[in-house]
């Protein structure tokens, strides 16, 4: 255990110390955060209030914009759960291409410990990176003022960030198992952190898409994890807006902000998300294994 261990440190050393790879990591959620500051927060707000005066409703200002702030957040830590872990397998490809991968499958160690290790510094990466984003995303909700979460919910986020990051690894490991330079690393590097705020709906809520391609994003494991970061992040604010602005505008947000992914006409409730969102773990889990055997016995 302590050469895995050693090993896994080695590999979560060399991704935290290139500082490129790291900004990289976190460039899909610092664009989710920054298109929210320079105008997608003023539209949602904006819009939410032209509603709400057409209903004859003022002053929830500040309701409306602790609304905005939660749901942009959940989006932001979505993206990072899933961006930061994919440039982490960059090691994994680094190896590959410079043989070390085989010096270290030809040294005195059981030949699943190098897989195992970039495995496990991929989710340390991706938990501990994701861990310092949700401690400034909660930073930035107490100090604006829009912080509604119990501690419970607090605890819940940390959780659903280690199941999301264990959901995303699983995948992305067995996706950059398969490139073997590091030019085909950073095209997947480049496209996935392009569209994946569009596929979890963190630019913009799901409902807003056509059918199909809400149906589309069912497929992808990070719109599950999205969605419970939205439910943990806005509990609160939409009981404050249900008590404060009227329970059915409430209820309306909720549709609207997709709480609740549609699948092909079935609403799933939190309990099936997160139970889907596990499914991916061990579906990916056990490709890897598979992968595994049948490299083993093709070499």
């Amino acid at each position: 255990m302590r050469m895995l261990w050693l090993q896994t440190l080695r590999n979560l050393k060399i991704f935290v110390k290139d500082k490129a790879n790291i900004f990289f990591a976190l460039l899909a959620p610092l664009i989710v955060l920054g298109l929210y500051v320079l105008f997608l927060g003023k539209t949602q707000t904006d819009t939410l209030l032209d509603v709400l005066k057409g209903m004859g409703v003022t002053g929830a200002d500040d309701d409306i914009r602790s609304f905005a702030d939660c749901w942009i957040l959940s989006g932001v830590m979505a993206s990072a759960g899933i961006t930061v872990p994919l440039c982490a397998c960059g090691v994994m490809v680094q190896d590959e291409t410079r043989g070390i991968r085989n010096d270290l499958l030809s040294a005195p160690i059981p030949r699943w410990m190098p897989s195992a290790a970039y495995f496990l510094a991929v989710v340390l990466s991706g938990f501990l990176i994701g861990f310092v984003v949700l401690a400034l995303c909660l930073g930035w909700l107490a100090l604006s003022g829009g912080w509604f979460l119990s501690a419970l919910e607090v605890l819940g986020l940390v959780g659903l960030l280690l199941l999301s990051v264990l959901s995303s690894s699983t995948l992305l490991v067995f996706v950059v198992g398969f490139l073997r330079t590091e030019g085909a690393f950073t095209g997947l590097n480049v496209i996935l952190g392009t569209v994946i705020g569009f596929l979890i709906g963190a630019y913009m809520p799901l409902s807003m898409f056509p059918k199909g391609v809400q149906y589309v994003t069912l497929f992808v494991p990070g719109s599950y994890s999205a969605a419970l970061f939205r439910n943990l992040f806005l509990n609160g604010a939409l009981e404050n807006i249900s008590q404060n602005v009227s329970a059915a505008f409430a209820d309306s947000l909720a549709e609207q902000y997709t709480l609740q992914l549609d699948a092909f006409g079935t609403s799933l409730s939190v309990t099936a998300m997160a139970l889907i969102l596990a499914g991916t773990v061990l579906l990916f889990a056990a490709a890897n294994l598979v992968k595994a055997f049948v490299k083993k016995n093709t070499r």
